[in-house]
């Protein structure tokens, strides 16, 4: 999925969910691809689209994640196409649990799977 799709969807699902988006970055950028509020918590998110190195690629975005981590009453996710699938449904549970993240699967259909 190229990245302004899977941004537009993930955007539009945070909507749907009850969101509003605070900070959208489409580019190159440094610090979070997006910033959404909702339930009176902040969602920290960094996405990773489709790529030829996706292990390569999926270490780097959980180190830019792990670096936007400062603020205790924020949550933080990353938001990756269908190809890293098998990365995030095998993600140490304990990690997961113990960082609190959260992981999004943006579906070439246009679906969002939260795991």
């Amino acid at each position: 999925m190229r990245e302004l799709e899977m941004f537009e969807t993930m955007i539009g699902y945070l909507r749907r969910e009850g969101y509003t988006v605070v900070q959208g970055n489409r580019g190159r950028k440094l610090g979070p691809d997006i910033v959404a509020e909702g339930a009176g918590r902040k969602l920290v998110i960094q996405m990773k689209r489709d790529s030829v190195a996706i292990k390569t690629d999926w270490d780097k975005g959980l180190g830019q994640l792990l670096d936007m981590m400062n603020d205790d009453k924020a949550d933080y996710a990353m938001a990756v196409s269908e190809k890293y699938g098998r990365l995030a449904r095998k993600f140490p549970k304990y990690a997961k649990e113990k960082l609190q993240l959260t992981f999004f699967i943006v579906r070439d259909d246009g679906k969002v799977v939260k795991i």
